[in-house]
């Protein structure tokens, strides 16, 4: 009879393979979660270098840029004798100030706010604060007679960030709406509207307010906004500027110099 041929046993051989690829799948998993570890606490640790790579991200992207902040009462007491207007190799160009919140709410620093940047080289302009359960004929009525913008400020701003609690989003749709009509009848220009990327696309989109100027917020590190034709993107909530204490949000205005006189108050 024929011998048979011994058959060949290749568990050993396979176990001790898949032994060393897991142990190499486990380092590299290791390492992987250390670097994310590191970084992410040495980012925490050095919020600056955040902030920094914030800037140069949003410049990359938009080099012609213009770049502007926004404060309220929430900056404090602002030191404008010693106001630094340049972050790194770009100079601040515009504010906005909140002057009103709700139907009767005035920001306690927006007069004091509004007279110490009229003395500064910026471009400045007002918002209101949009408070969603309360009504939008008195809100804006609130803002025109607060901010008294004139020939030379900038547009007025509507800030919606909120959902209502008391009514549903066809309603506040027409809130807004309603607010935005007064104001842009008052003024003769259209308002910008200020809200955040998801916002937008939640209940702004394709409900008849793409046609206004878009100001939205989103800090992603990585992107820019998702929200198509913005003309303001606020990249930061943590800036730092010499003279303001707490922390302030950056945006970049997307344009040149021609497109920011354009959006001034005949």
């Amino acid at each position: 009879m024929p011998r048979k041929k011994k058959s060949k046993n290749w568990t050993l051989p396979l176990v001790v393979i898949g032994l060393a690829v897991l142990g190499s799948i486990t380092m590299v998993v290791r390492f992987s979660k250390d670097i994310r570890f590191h970084l992410s606490s040495y980012l925490r640790s050095s919020p600056s270098l955040t902030e920094e790579l914030k800037v140069q991200h949003a410049f990359r992207n938009f080099p012609g840029g213009i770049l502007g902040i926004d404060v309220s009462e929430y900056q404090g007491k602002i030191d404008f004798a010693g106001l630094q207007l340049q972050l790194e190799e770009h100079p601040v160009e515009f504010v906005f100030v909140r002057a009103t919140m709700g139907d009767d709410g005035v920001d306690r620093r927006f007069q004091q706010n509004w007279e110490g940047f009229q003395a500064l080289p910026v471009k400045r302009g007002a918002y209101h604060y949009y408070r969603p359960n309360e009504n939008s004929a008195k809100q804006a009525e609130n803002f025109i007679k607060a901010a008294k913008l004139r020939s030379g400020d900038l547009i007025p701003v509507l800030d919606i960030e909120k959902h209502s609690t008391i009514q549903s989003r066809d309603k506040l749709r027409e809130g807004l709406k309603n607010w935005l009509r007064i104001v842009e009848e008052h003024y003769g220009v259209k308002p910008i509207i200020y809200t955040g990327d998801r916002f937008f696309w939640e209940v702004l989109h394709d409900q008849g307010f793409d046609r206004y100027p878009i100001w939205v917020a989103n800090y992603n590190l990585i992107r820019e906004p998702q929200t198509d034709g913005w003309l303001i993107w606020q990249f930061s909530e943590k800036g730092k500027l010499a003279g303001i204490k707490e922390k302030i949000d950056l945006n970049i205005w997307r344009g040149d110099q021609t497109d920011l006189e354009q959006m001034l108050l005949p």
